[in-house]
């Protein structure tokens, strides 16, 4: 597998894409960079193109984008608005696959979450139509999106690994994929067959230490030697992604490289 990391957990604010822990990710042994998608979105036309000059010059690719829908596109109920969605995804995907990114983390839970005047049929056959058109355009740029499972405490919908694996079965796209994200799975008690069961259908990985969705100390890591062990033999193979949170936002403490070099050996 190759390990990066999401750049918006330890961003400086809001509209911050994180570029500046690159060269901390690099130091660390990171292969490359997840970047949020709504933030690249509220960028001007010329400060994007500065966005891809410095990343074209960075020490590290984007492979990857999360924080994929703004939450003033709402995708389900009477709030939805056809024209705006689709300019948003149009738009949107362009410009991710024009950074080179190839996957797309579809959580989103403030723009996807059922309104409650929606029963959860209504809800869920409404998503359904949304990614297909996603699935759709992302096809064009050659971009797979990973539906993300996000635990009650985020979302209405889509809350377990398992629910997102069977959503994924229920397209059948060639595009369309899980997210295995082991916070939320962990949160949400769900059992570690799964992981195999389903190992097929897992198309990125995001990964953070259960307590406060941080990043672990070697210790803690250890402690997940098991589940490492299980995600190394699967026949997932590709972009594993550190989702968590620095203790006190230091990017620059390179006890982690430690950490970051244990993950990768468990994971062969």
């Amino acid at each position: 597998m190759i390990l990066g990391i999401c750049t918006s957990m330890n961003s400086r604010g809001s509209n911050d894409v994180g570029l500046d822990q690159a060269e901390y990710s690099k130091k660390l042994g990171l292969d490359y960079l997840e970047l949020p998608a709504e933030r690249i979105m509220r960028m001007s036309d010329s400060r994007f193109e500065g966005l891809k000059k410095d990343l074209s010059e960075g020490p590290l690719p984007c492979l990857a984008c999360n924080s994929y829908i703004d939450q003033s596109v709402r995708l389900l109920g009477r709030d939805f608005d056809k024209d705006k969605f689709e300019n948003y995804i149009n738009r949107s995907l362009e410009r991710i696959a024009s950074l080179g990114a190839k996957k797309v983390v579809f959580g989103s839970a403030r723009a996807r979450n059922v309104p409650s005047y929606l029963s959860m049929e209504e809800g869920r056959a409404q998503l359904i139509e949304r990614i297909k058109y996603m699935a759709q355009v992302a096809e064009r740029h050659n971009i797979e999106l990973e539906l993300e499972h996000l635990n009650r405490i985020e979302s209405n919908i889509l809350n377990t690994f398992e629910e997102t694996v069977l959503m994924a079965k229920q397209l059948n796209l060639p595009n369309v994929k899980s997210i295995f994200d082991y916070y939320h799975f962990a949160v949400s008690g769900e059992r570690e067959d799964l992981i195999k069961e389903s190992e097929t259908w897992i198309g990125h990985i995001h990964f953070a230490c259960t307590l406060e969705r941080k990043m672990p100390d070697l210790e803690e890591a250890k402690k997940l030697e098991s589940l490492l062990k299980i995600l190394r033999d699967c026949s997932y193979d590709g972009t594993f992604s550190i989702e968590a949170f620095f203790p006190g936002f230091e990017m620059d403490n390179m006890q982690y490289k430690s950490v970051v070099d244990y993950i990768r050996g468990q994971l062969g």
